[in-house]
């Protein structure tokens, strides 16, 4: 779900804001494709220097949140989103009204599958894991994320986030 909301935050991003990281892709996509694969990500980070890690895979496995095995340029921005920027609370708003389709103030697992996987995430992740999802986040047990859990989910464990890219 946290993976999700970045994608959203980064999504709205203006480009003066992210210029900087715009720039860094298109070095890193070195046939201009629009997509960085493995090996431009490892050849990129390489260039600059930087070690590559033995679980690049893994990391990009992390960022890749449609499961194509390339990284597009919004995961590329969610990744790579730092604390600041996403846990102001405006753009925490902007992407829990995105997940909360009725606009009651919460978000029901209905309305998590919906947003994840266009409807089908039950079908991919099945039930059980979109169960998981929302009981992870919903801390008052009422089987539903509010926007106060919707925040507390954002700050958590922001070093650790699996959706971070190394070296950027």
């Amino acid at each position: 779900l946290k993976k999700s909301a970045l994608h959203v935050i980064a999504g709205q991003l203006d480009e003066e804001q992210i210029r900087d990281l715009r720039a860094i892709f298109e070095q890193l996509d070195t046939n201009q494709d629009g997509i960085l694969t493995i090996a431009e990500y490892r050849d990129g980070l390489a260039k600059a220097g930087m070690k590559v890690t033995p679980d690049l895979q893994e990391v990009i496995q992390a960022i890749d949140l449609n499961r194509n095995d390339v990284i597009d340029y919004v995961e590329f921005l969610a990744s790579a989103l730092d604390e600041r920027r996403y846990l102001q609370e405006d753009l925490c708003w902007s992407a829990f009204k995105v997940f909360d389709r009725d606009g009651n103030g919460r978000i029901s697992s209905a309305e998590l599958a919906s947003v994840l996987q266009n409807g089908s995430a039950e079908k991919v992740l099945g039930s059980a894991a979109i169960q998981a999802a929302i009981s992870q986040v919903d801390t008052n047990g009422d089987g539903e994320i509010d926007f106060k859990e919707f925040m507390a989910m954002m700050r958590s464990n922001p070093k650790g986030d699996a959706c971070k890219v190394v070296g950027v």
